[in-house]
């Protein structure tokens, strides 16, 4: 499940097209965004403070980056020339030139070394380029009638993948290598009869490193990094539908299963950034934005993505998790087919054991509305559209029995319906609920009665669920006192006095329950802060004397587990009573 936050501008920009880009900052949560030619500054993304910056009346050529090898800040001045310097210079005039022969074109940092580009697509470590820079003979890679275009790069384990980006006329061509300046750059040309390159990205599919090419049909194409061949020979990966491939589009690769894209809407008014599902060939979050920017580039940093749009430089959060199949494709509940002959042999049979109480469980439907999603499933909906439709009208009935048949019989039920289930269960009145009967514990919230309520929610918390979105849908429909009541059951389960959740194991069964507290608390820690309520503390206490005393029996359990290495490799050692002294002596009394 991959799902974009809110975004929020972290600086004005003088102009988005002078943007020269934004770098990591060696300290966590700050950002370099070189603004302009002549000046660079950093901000704090928990804040959008700005810590510090630098001006210059020389005019920056590249991003400002920070090398962890030098321990300090460079950029290039004017293409001709390196500086270094540290945070706390402002004014960078002053400061020591590194003059180079021929022209650069940017700096790239892969997180231990920095390799300098020239214009001509030569390209070495930043050591190199410094110590040799007045004897450098670097052969050139781009040819004089073409131009680059970009730089795009990915580490992968110890290999440093490189690629630069030209175009000539209109043609595009990708030149890459490992980073390794004995190899030689292979070259990919970019060309499809009648169609256009639209963006590009470089792509990580196992430990092989692939360029995904968008063209303006819409359609994405894999290359793996391995071989040199035409584009048109490359296996087709996908088509995309999210944005407007009549207009460039920004590409970013976030992991092995999801890649961001920021282009023009479809509708060709403002433009849209979505997170497309390379594994599942989806879409699965967008953003839209008023305004398109021809040529805006994407950027990612700590699971952040930067984006100028119009006058600001917006940020946008996003969170990934592992996607669950049965939420993208139809309903995989198989229905045995209709018997169309006049006669049918039967095959099935049971075998009765008549002594013995049965505990299997046919995964049926529920009879009542068995009509109801047999007919939906013969469409080929997925159970969270067949949920969606179902579950509104058992709510108006308050139909808690068939609510509780709902819930047993769906596994995919999405995050929406699963924090309105819970509304369901902790507001329903007592007399809706077949089973009167009361917990005999004290532990149990008094809201929380009878026992069928309790059970309901138990069979609720044993769901899956994404947490990234079932956060959001928990602080809209729950009040606090809802939220908690829910702790406090959680709290109640997690004690010694609780049990462990149906069909789950003890370790399965606080693992959910930690997610559980996990969520009710962030998605209700603004109610937390702001409410005057006794019962906050005392629940959040409760809770803070239960995780104390687990962890505390973690602890405990490593100690043990040591102690039991140590006895199975025989490295124990035993109390010797070698030292004590003693003797015998007989004492005849007769």
């Amino acid at each position: 499940m991959a799902q974009l936050g809110s975004y929020y501008g972290l600086c004005p920009l003088i102009d988005s097209k002078n943007l020269l880009g934004i770098s990591e900052d060696v300290e966590k949560g700050v950002v370099i965004v070189t603004l302009g030619k002549n000046i660079a500054c950093r901000y704090k993304l928990s804040d959008q403070k700005q810590i510090s910056s630098w001006k210059t009346k020389e005019k920056f050529s590249s991003p400002v980056i920070y090398d962890s090898k030098y321990s300090q800040y460079l950029a290039v001045f004017n293409q001709l020339c390196i500086k270094f310097w540290s945070k706390d210079e402002e004014n960078l005039d002053k400061l020591k030139k590194y003059k180079f022969s021929k022209q650069i074109y940017t700096l790239i940092s892969d997180g231990n070394d920095t390799l300098v580009f020239f214009q001509d697509g030569a390209f070495c470590t930043l050591t190199d380029a410094i110590e040799m820079r007045k004897n450098l003979n670097l052969e050139p890679v781009v040819l004089d009638s073409e131009e680059i275009v970009d730089i795009l790069y990915k580490k992968v384990r110890d290999d440093f993948y490189v690629g630069i980006i030209v175009r000539s006329s209109n043609e595009f061509n990708l030149y890459w290598t490992k980073h390794n300046l004995s190899s030689k750059l292979s070259k990919l040309k970019l060309f499809r009869d009648g169609y256009m390159l639209q963006g590009y990205v470089f792509y990580v599919d196992g430990a092989i490193v692939n360029l995904l090419s968008l063209w303006s049909d819409g359609r994405i194409f894999s290359h793996p990094l391995e071989t040199d061949d035409r584009i048109s020979d490359s296996e087709l990966f996908a088509r995309v539908e999210c944005v407007s491939t009549k207009h460039s589009v920004s590409m970013v690769s976030l992991d092995e299963y999801y890649v961001a894209m920021f282009g023009a809407n479809c509708n060709e008014e403002g433009a849209m950034l979505a997170i497309y599902n390379t594994q599942f060939k989806v879409t699965q979050s967008t953003q839209p934005f008023k305004l398109f920017t021809e040529g805006a580039k994407l950027q990612c940093i700590e699971g952040n993505l930067f984006l100028p749009v119009g006058q600001n430089l917006a940020v946008i959060p996003f969170k990934l998790e592992t996607e669950q199949l049965a939420a993208l494709v139809g309903s995989h509940k198989t229905e045995q087919p209709e018997k169309d002959a006049d006669v049918a042999i039967v095959q099935e049979f049971e075998v009765a054991s008549w002594n013995t109480k049965s505990n299997i469980k046919a995964a049926r439907a529920p009879s009542e509305l068995s009509f109801s999603i047999t007919e939906r499933t013969k469409q080929g909906l997925p159970e969270s559209v067949i949920v969606g439709e179902i579950l509104p009208d058992i709510f108006k009935q308050h139909d808690i029995d068939a609510l509780s048949l709902i819930i047993n019989y769906f596994s995919d039920i999405p995050e929406k319906y699963l924090a309105k289930v819970l509304k369901c269960v902790l507001t329903e009145e007592s007399t809706f609920f077949s089973d009167s009967e009361q917990s005999m514990s004290e532990s149990v919230p008094s809201d929380l009665q009878p026992v069928a309520r309790t059970k309901l929610l138990d069979m609720i918390l044993c769901k899956p669920f994404s947490e990234i979105s079932l956060v959001s849908y928990l602080r809209s429909e729950l009040t606090l006192n809802e939220v908690l009541s829910l702790i406090n059951y959680v709290c109640f389960l997690w004690s010694d006095e609780g049990h462990v959740l149906p069909s789950f194991n003890s370790l399965k069964s606080e693992a959910q329950l930690i997610k559980w507290t996990y969520v009710l608390i962030d998605s209700s820690y603004q109610k937390f802060l702001l409410s005057k309520d006794e019962r906050v503390g005392e629940t959040l206490n409760r809770l803070l004397r239960l995780t104390t005393e687990n962890l505390q029996f973690v602890d405990d359990l490593k100690l043990v587990s040591n102690i039991l290495s140590e006895y199975k490799n025989r490295k124990y050692k035993v109390a010797s009573n070698v030292g004590l002294k003693y003797s015998i002596e007989q004492i005849n009394l007769y």
